[in-house]
């Protein structure tokens, strides 16, 4: 069966509900989301007429009561912030007091208000797997739900997929409680709402006499029964490190009056970009931008990267994304590598943080060219790519080219001779070198091993080919001397589970500056 999944989104940004007790509740946990469907089955477009009143249909009946039987087995939750006032207000309870000494007044209480949570994004439930009766009838629920909390607490439920956060516990704990707690629905629910509804509600009217107002009667209001709901354990799985180089980035689009620069001159955009960061942060650069690292400190596998994604590269997802105009001339792509210290990409940020902003390359043979910037914005490296469609598989090409990072090397008596496929083997184990084992500085044989080995990678090389072009300033700024001859060439890539099908990465020797970026390709699995 499918999973079911309810994706709860507040137009406001806020959410506010409070407990039994009056104290704010912080987060919409499920008790309240199985109560607003209650709700909207009685009184919306799927209860039945019944002598004269709305009623709970037999398949809304059953659709809650699957509910009560099969707590959700995962959670969105958003970033939240608790917003406290010490704002009160007061309002007629519609009875009245007689002081002493005094004639009957209006009894007014007093309630704190704006005790709303922040949400910084929708709050979600996963369900492993529903039957379809129930998705459906669960859906047509959900269209009926206008609020989620108090009133002023709009919301809007869908069964759009969810990114879970939170996984229960299947072995909780009452003394040392992990994650955070989550009120839910234990079987039998519906029925006691029912009773309680049909208390509040007899068939016998009262008559005039008994329903009069009396001095000094306090609001009756609708106690709640709680017997039959359940806390529950959430907490935040234990993820491994990821593998991700850069796992976020600034994004810079590229203004529509400016002339975006063309797939060649790539390099030369991007390291325009890299000179202008390095002079707006002056001597106080550090060495994540500049890769001048100590001498006796071991530099880390990737610094900060500079990339240019054209327009026809850019996933649908980001078209419309933070410029909101589709980035006709593209973006350029600041790559923050793992383990960034904050610092250095507060700085960074800062030094992007400028109106106008603008880089310009001289060419040999023409006028100086001028590239203007838009506003950048911080995103996400692990989603970039289009998911995978089912039934297909994921590949990886070189978009703009490859730099070896060595010359050639003798031959190894069981992997054979160096070429174009152990060259970018090599230029794999550099990028993730901090996740595979570590091996001498020059051992390159036994780098190939290790980024091929089932265990480690199990990465691939399914094709290279030289790329026939005297310019290879096209493909790498610079080349130390070590290299040879530079020799650019493409490659396809097998990537195994180095990383995951929707990160963005660079390889090879100029994959710093504007080189080496792979770019997925999609075939069917039967081809």
């Amino acid at each position: 069966m499918p999973p079911l999944t309810i994706r709860a989104h507040f137009p406001l940004g806020t959410f506010q509900g409070h407990a039994e007790d009056g104290s704010p509740s912080r987060l919409p946990d499920t008790a309240r989301l199985y109560s607003a469907l209650i709700n909207a089955a009685g009184n919306g477009s799927q209860a039945e007429p019944r002598k004269g009143q709305l009623r709970i249909s037999s398949e809304s009946a059953a659709a809650l009561s699957w509910m009560e039987r099969h707590p959700p087995t995962e959670l969105m939750v958003p970033e939240y912030v608790p917003a406290f006032s010490g704002v009160t207000s007061y309002r007629d309870e519609g009875t009245a007091e007689k002081p002493p000494s005094a004639s009957p007044r209006i009894r007014k209480s007093a309630r704190t208000i704006n005790t709303a949570t922040a949400l910084a994004g929708p709050f979600g439930w996963f369900w492993e797997d529903a039957p379809p009766n129930v998705q459906e009838t669960i859906g047509r629920l959900c269209e009926d739900v206008s609020c989620l909390g108090e009133s002023d607490s709009p919301v809007v439920l869908t069964l759009e997929p969810i990114e879970a956060t939170h996984k229960i516990v299947t072995e909780p704990s009452e003394l040392h409680p992990r994650g955070i707690l989550i009120r839910t629905p234990s079987p039998g629910r519906l029925d006691e709402l029912e009773r309680a509804w049909e208390t509040d509600h007899p068939k016998k009217l009262p008559t005039k006499a008994n329903d009069r107002p009396k001095v000094a009667e306090r609001p009756a209001g609708s106690k709640i029964p709680m017997a039959a709901l359940r806390t529950l354990q959430y907490e935040r799985p234990t993820l491994p490190p990821p593998r991700e180089p850069w796992p976020f980035a600034f994004l810079i689009p590229i203004s529509r009056d400016s002339r975006a620069p063309q797939p060649n001159a790539a390099i030369d955009w991007c390291v325009a970009t890299h000179r202008m960061l390095v002079a707006r942060m002056g001597d106080a650069a550090p060495a994540s931008i500049t890769g001048n690292y100590p001498r006796d400190v071991l530099s880390p596998a990737n610094r900060v990267a500079i990339q240019y994604i054209p327009r026809s590269y850019m996933p649908e997802q980001k078209l419309t994304g933070q410029a909101g105009d589709g980035f006709p001339n593209g973006a350029l792509l600041v790559l923050l590598p793992a383990g960034l210290p904050p610092e250095d990409r507060i700085q960074i940020g800062n030094a992007l943080n400028a109106p106008n902003l603008r880089v310009w390359i001289r060419a040999a043979d023409g006028p100086t060219r001028t590239l203007e910037l838009g506003e950048s914005s911080l995103i996400s490296l692990h989603d970039f790519w289009p998911e995978i469609r089912p039934g297909w598989r994921r590949t990886w090409r070189s978009a703009r080219g490859l730099v070896p990072e060595t010359r050639r090397q003798p031959d190894d008596p069981e992997l054979g001779r160096w070429g174009f496929e152990q060259a970018a083997l090599l230029s794999l184990y550099h990028v993730f070198r901090d996740h595979l084992p570590d091996l001498p500085r020059r051992d390159y044989w036994s780098m190939i091993r290790a980024v091929t080995d089932k265990k480690e990678g199990a990465a691939k090389v399914l094709s290279t080919h030289l790329i026939a072009d005297s310019h290879v300033n096209r493909y790498a700024h610079k080349a130390p001397r070590s290299i040879g001859a530079v020799q650019p060439y493409d490659a396809e890539f097998d990537l195994g589970h180095l990383v995951g099908g929707r990160a963005l990465i660079a390889v090879g020797q100029s994959r710093h500056l504007g080189g080496g970026l792979l770019v997925p390709v999609d075939t069917p699995e039967e081809s």
